[in-house]
């Protein structure tokens, strides 16, 4: 049996999934609130709050298995991001609980990365730059 060592000199790409902003993440500035939602700033800050800890569940549910868990966590995870006015973050969530109900386990890791990265953009923004601390 003969082997040939042949390299292939075809660079192999990486993919890097980003998502764009929408107008939804870009409304959690703190920067891009007027006077009046100043008073609405600490229900947002909680809201926000909470989002980061489900974000941190996450993954410890998906990997752990406990998909009970992950799916009421996905829909709180719609309610609060209906509260912020996160709709892309309401409806990937969303899509995680329909994943969830189906035996496609691709489709519930590659669902619930998007969620992640989704929610990790928007709290990110809502933090504002790094220059401002």
């Amino acid at each position: 049996m003969e082997q040939h060592n042949e390299t292939n000199s075809q660079a192999v790409a990486r993919l890097v999934p980003r998502e764009p902003f929408g107008p939804d993440v870009r409304a959690l500035s703190p920067y891009a609130l007027a006077d009046d939602d100043m008073d609405h700033g600490d229900v947002m800050c909680a809201t926000l709050e909470e989002l980061s800890r489900h974000l941190k569940w996450l993954d410890d549910d998906y990997q752990s298995g406990q998909f009970d868990r992950l799916e009421a966590r996905a829909r709180s995870i719609v309610m609060l991001a209906d509260q912020l006015g996160l709709r892309r973050v309401g409806q990937v969530a969303a899509d995680v609980v329909y994943c969830l109900d189906g035996p496609d386990e691709v489709a519930l890791a590659s669902t619930l990365s998007r969620l992640m990265r989704l929610m990790t953009q928007a709290l990110d923004h809502a933090a504002g730059p790094m220059s401002a601390f």
